[in-house]
């Protein structure tokens, strides 16, 4: 079973600029260490040092659950070029898909499982954030299913349209990383 027992935080100086932030990442084996600050608050917010050890050919899981526009897409595609390899969307697959693939990481966005489109959340007088417009049954078998070796037909909720599109083939990764509005 995978593991990621430590995080630290610490104060430092940033070094470089990026997309607004001010980030250095480093690798040394099994450990990425992580620096962040905003330009808008010019306030650093630490170093991350990151851990993970898993037996090989085991999927190692990573979840983040942030607000809406707060940057995790952004932070997610970092994080991904740290663990190897360039995001884009499924090769072949929908043009407006919300996942990303590299080399070792996949990055599926937990909007894919609005189990409601923008029109059915409107009638029912929801939003995205209420859990009854969200499908975190299937969400958790996928997950499941992909830590366990096996593929996985994921849906895909369209941002542009407000539409549930034709699910997408996820094949299992190294690393999985969710990100979405809920933990």
């Amino acid at each position: 079973m995978a593991s990621c027992p430590t995080v630290y935080s610490v104060s430092t100086t940033p070094t470089k600029t990026y997309l607004g932030f001010h980030q250095t990442i480093h690798r040394h084996e099994s450990h990425v260490f992580f620096y962040s600050s905003t330009r808008r608050t010019r306030r650093f917010s630490g170093i991350s040092e990151i851990s993970c050890s898993a037996e090989e050919a085991k999927t190692v899981v990573i979840g983040l659950a942030a607000d809406s526009g707060c940057g995790k897409s952004t932070f997610m595609r970092r994080l991904t070029s740290v663990f190897g390899g360039t995001a884009e969307p499924p090769k072949g697959g929908n043009p407006d898909s919300n996942t990303l693939i590299s080399d070792t990481t996949t990055v599926i966005c937990l909007d894919d499982y609005h189990s409601l489109d923008r029109t059915g959340r409107k009638e029912k007088g929801v939003t995205a954030l209420d859990p009854r417009a969200n499908n975190f049954d299937l969400m958790y078998e996928q997950v499941k299913k992909l830590k366990e070796g096996t593929p996985v037909e994921k849906p895909i909720y369209n941002h542009v349209t407000g539409l549930l599109d034709p699910p997408e083939l996820i094949q299992p990764p190294k690393i999985l990383v969710i990100e979405g509005l809920h933990p």
